[in-house]
């Protein structure tokens, strides 16, 4: 499978339907994506997004309580799960090709026909409140978030995706359903289906199964990211832990940005895997930290690009100090061709693995088109990773790991908060 065997079809009611036949498997995976995130809320509903994601596994018409759910899909062997983002939430299914139908007829269910039980609710407003709590108190979660209020402030992409305690609390199921009215419509929604299918058949389902889903009402929208000064940002938790837990980053680049190839080679170098250059220099050479890495976060309009670590808080500034050193060595001059190549070689052969496997398939045109990508088979993504030049990588470095528009968070013991607020501003 090369991951350029797809077709992609608009239903009568708006609905885009993907479908990627692969003949040598035996499993089935279907994805299905919503153009609706923690970036379409309003500040007083922060949370509804996810809230909603939780409860469309509580129940609905044909499997009214979420243990007919569980059984429709576990109780085949199969796997049943979803997420929220900033931009989209996605609900998958992976079964067995023997079964693939009638997880479809389910997942058309919960999307369409959601219980939203009173009394459900109410216990899973418990759960989420848990949960957000939950996050708070693991300090490597925790710093990812405080990053994100550093950087962007009030914005929806400085909010927690799950939302808050107190808009949480004082949410009602009548904010679900009719966020569900609003959000969950056909023509902002792609169905992907990878696997041992006929796609015909698939087609004949989905039109049947959606047949009675239609938009209502004004669709939600978000703002743009707001424009950020080129300035330090810090935010700082002292607390009692073992170890100190730490998060650097830059504005980062949007997901359609010509350069968004350079930026995966990028990230790969720097901190993507136990060759990189911040898990080499900083674990392996010199034992400052046991976990060390890179990362990236693309949206429609923006995106972030960061270093997690965690560290001895008597080595904290010298873990800064060392990774800052990293970046400064890239941006300084082009690394080696042979060098690059190891790391170009990495990520192909990730996509290669992956692409063998029916959820990472559709979630390779899911993804795409759910984010109105241009829609790029594997073949033609790794030939754009062949043609990345160490100047490439160079260049994007200097372009986006400038000193003056750090973000900085850090969650763990410190005696003085304002040393970390001094080193920020000298580097």
């Amino acid at each position: 499978m090369n991951l350029t065997d797809y077709t992609q079809t608009v239903l009568p009611n708006g609905l885009t339907v993907v479908t990627a036949p692969m003949p040598a498997v035996r499993s089935v995976s279907i994805g299905l994506y919503l153009r609706v995130g923690s970036r379409y809320e309003p500040a007083h509903l922060s949370g509804v997004s996810h809230f909603l994601e939780h409860m469309l596994f509580k129940g609905c018409a044909g499997w009214p309580t979420a243990l007919d759910i569980a059984n429709e899909v576990e109780g085949r062997g199969g796997y049943l799960n979803a997420s929220t983002g900033y931009e989209y939430t996605s609900f998958w299914v992976k079964v067995g090709a023997r079964h693939w139908r009638r997880s479809l007829q389910l997942l058309a269910s919960m999307v369409q026909t959601p219980a939203l039980d009173a009394e459900e609710f109410e216990r899973e407003q418990t759960v989420i409140l848990d949960e957000i709590n939950m996050y708070r108190d693991v300090p490597e979660d925790f710093v990812s978030q405080l990053s994100s209020e550093a950087m962007w402030g009030d914005h929806p992409l400085g909010r927690e995706i799950a939302g808050d305690t107190e808009t949480v609390a004082a949410m009602m199921i009548e904010d679900l359903a009719a966020h569900h009215t609003a959000a969950y419509r056909p023509n902002r929604a792609v169905l992907t289906v990878a696997g041992a299918i006929d796609g015909g058949d698939v087609l004949d389902a989905a039109a049947g199964d959606f047949a009675g889903w239609q938009a209502d009402g004004q669709a939600p929208s978000f703002s743009p990211a707001p424009v950020l000064e080129a300035r330090p940002r810090c935010r700082v938790q002292v607390r009692d832990s073992e170890q100190a837990h730490l998060q650097l980053a830059v504005p980062g680049l949007p997901r359609s940005h010509p350069d968004r190839v350079v930026l995966a080679v990028l990230n790969a170098l720097v901190g993507d895997g136990m060759s990189s250059w911040l898990w080499q220099r900083l674990r392996e050479q010199l034992g400052l930290a046991y976990n060390i890495g890179s990362y990236t976060s693309m949206h429609a309009d923006c995106g972030v690009l960061g270093v997690y670590g965690g560290c001895d808080a008597s080595r904290l500034f010298e873990t800064l100090d060392e990774t800052m050193a990293v970046w400064e060595e890239l941006r300084a001059e082009p690394v080696a061709d042979d060098k690059l190549q190891l790391f170009k070689e990495y990520i192909k052969g990730r996509m290669e693995l992956s692409s063998e496997d029916s959820a990472a398939v559709a979630s390779w045109w899911g993804r795409q088109v759910i984010n109105d990508m241009p829609v790029l088979s594997l073949d033609q993504v790794l030939a754009s990773i062949d043609v990345v030049t160490p100047a490439d990588v160079q260049r994007l470095a200097e372009e986006l790991w400038q000193p003056q528009r750090l973000t900085l968070a850090y969650v763990g013991p410190l005696a003085d908060e304002s040393a970390l607020t001094s080193w920020l501003h000298a580097v």
